[in-house]
């Protein structure tokens, strides 16, 4: 698991402080993205929307693949309708999206296969097996 405010240090290693310099001190998602950021609206909008949509409540509340993918896609979405979005924009964009795919898709996975089987799905892969017995 990853929290959001160690997910941005990632980010900003891998994307570059010119991009998507971090305040390390943060004490909200507002504020978790310097004020030199090269798109500062656009940056701290992408914290902002990552925060909500992943239900955290502090800066150190975990991330999650599908809920960041989605705030990011969903940032987008709401830029190009509204003509704000430029090419630089949209490429940045499509960097927090790629970067969060290589942090968090592990994260996920390792989820999945560690998913216990409820009761119920137990039961019903059971019936299924004693009907293809009884033919």
């Amino acid at each position: 698991m990853i929290s959001l405010r160690t997910f941005f240090n990632e980010l900003e290693a891998r994307l570059g402080r010119v991009m998507l310099p971090v305040e390390p001190d943060a004490p909200s998602p507002e504020r978790l993205i310097s004020s030199h950021a090269a798109y500062l609206d656009l940056a701290r909008s992408a914290a902002v929307a990552i925060y909500n949509e992943n239900n955290c409540r502090s800066l150190e509340d975990f991330v999650y693949h599908y809920p960041t993918l989605d705030a990011l896609g969903r940032l987008k979405q709401q830029r190009h309708e509204s003509g704000e979005l430029d090419v630089t924009a949209a490429d940045l964009l499509e960097s927090l999206g790629h970067v969060a795919n290589t942090l968090l898709i592990q994260q996920h996975e390792d989820s999945i296969a560690l998913a216990p089987v409820s009761e119920q799905q137990a039961g019903l892969a059971g019936q299924s097996r004693s009907r293809r017995r009884g033919r």
